[in-house]
């Protein structure tokens, strides 16, 4: 008995895949059954007609190395809504009929579905706005990660970097700026100068005429989306940045123009005791610091070499991993550091740590950088500091080229 060659086989599978996705598409929007077609050959498809010559289609489509679901609309050079094979049917088919749906109507794609997205967020939500005040939104990126760039003879896909939360990359006519949902530190406002190649980091209170933030973000209870919206579009004359630190390694050449929070004034021959290493290294760190927005950090002197109201600063000088048990002791001993109520931790080490270190590290709200002492750059080593951090690569631009 001989059996079928498995591309026959493939090829059974996805249409009965795509037999399914029909039915499904007919359930879930009857409305639409007159128009519905699938194919019966390679490459498989299902399409929902607006005219005698055009549609909007469903499909496999290639992007260099990866095979993705696609949603294409009848305009040519626009991008496909791409999402991952493993995305529910129910997702694809209404994709597939809130692209359909809007066509016929003559009206844009419906929100989340016109973002790449499948249901309301507050990334969404603040898109949505800022498309209403008139600011021009790049992409927004919620749950779905994959999107579509490059030329469009020759695309690419590209998959967003989960670290960075969820998130809208916004064009203003000055500026180019990301902002951020991030699960621990809330909202995170970042704006990029191209002329410098620098990010620059937002510091939301201080704008708001709030006073200087003590840390990173500002969380969604305190800021709703509509305050979101209005300060970007609001634009860089109503924002507050921190200054940009200048580290070896570091691909800054410049500090931002505007108003610093702070200067870093002390004479650079100096060395503070113990394990703190050179006054360099602590200049580095407060400057990065302050980058990121820990906003009441300063100077200290050689037995705190950088002093905060709201944190505790740990300086570790082992190459060995931070262990849980460690991790607690030093969180513990930041609590105490507090004189009307608990410091929370900063802890710069040499070394890298546990992954259940790291995880009390979330926990207990701490923060977690390795100083590499060749180039003075901070990594962040829990969830917590690599939330922390500025984003490493120029904006998004269009994610697909005519």
């Amino acid at each position: 008995m001989s059996f079928p060659p498995s591309d026959m086989v493939a090829a059974f599978s996805r249409y009965l895949h795509f037999q399914r996705l029909e039915q499904m598409l007919v359930e879930r929007h009857p409305e639409l059954q007159h128009r519905v077609h699938l194919s019966s050959t390679e490459p498989m498809y299902l399409k929902v007609e607006l005219t005698s010559r055009k549609a909007v289609m469903l499909a496999f489509i290639r992007l260099k190395h990866s095979t993705v679901w696609a949603v294409v609309d009848p305009v040519l050079h626009t991008a496909p809504s791409v999402w991952p094979l493993n995305t529910p049917n129910e997702i694809l088919v209404d994709a597939l009929h809130a692209h359909a749906a809007a066509y016929i109507a003559g009206v844009p794609v419906p929100s989340p579905w016109r973002w790449n997205e499948s249901e309301p967020s507050a990334i969404t939500e603040l898109a949505d706005r800022l498309d209403q005040q008139g600011v021009r939104v790049r992409q927004a990126v919620a749950h779905n990660p994959f999107r579509a760039r490059g030329p469009f003879h020759d695309p690419h896909l590209t998959i967003a970097d989960r670290s960075a939360g969820a998130y809208a990359n916004v064009s203003l006519s000055d500026a180019e700026v990301q902002v951020s949902l991030k699960p621990y530190l809330g909202w995170i406002v970042d704006w990029y100068d191209p002329t410098w190649e620098v990010w620059s980091r937002v510091d939301i209170g201080w704008s708001l005429g709030q006073g200087v933030s003590s840390i990173p973000g500002t969380h969604p209870r305190d800021l709703p989306v509509s305050a979101v919206a209005d300060l970007i579009s609001a634009g860089p004359e109503a924002w507050a940045a921190h200054e940009v630190w200048d580290t070896p390694g570091l691909p800054s050449s410049r500090q931002v123009s505007q108003e610093a929070l702070f200067t870093l004034d002390a004479p650079i021959d100096s060395q503070p005791p113990g394990r703190t290493g050179t006054l360099e290294s602590v200049e580095s760190v407060l400057g990065q610091l302050t980058t990121y927005g820990f906003g009441d950090l300063e100077e200290g002197d050689g037995d705190a070499p950088i002093r905060s109201d709201h944190f505790h600063i740990e300086w570790r000088d082992r190459a060995k991993d931070v262990s849980t048990s460690e991790m607690q002791r030093l969180n513990g001993v930041a609590a105490a550091a507090g004189e009307n109520v608990a410091k929370r931790l900063i802890l710069i080490t040499n070394g890298g740590i546990s992954r259940p270190a790291a995880a009390f590290a979330d926990q207990a709200r701490a923060f977690v950088f390795r100083l590499d002492r060749e180039t003075g750059r901070l990594e962040a080593r829990n969830t917590r500091a690599q939330e922390a951090l500025l984003p490493r690569q120029p904006p998004v631009q269009e994610p697909w080229f005519p």
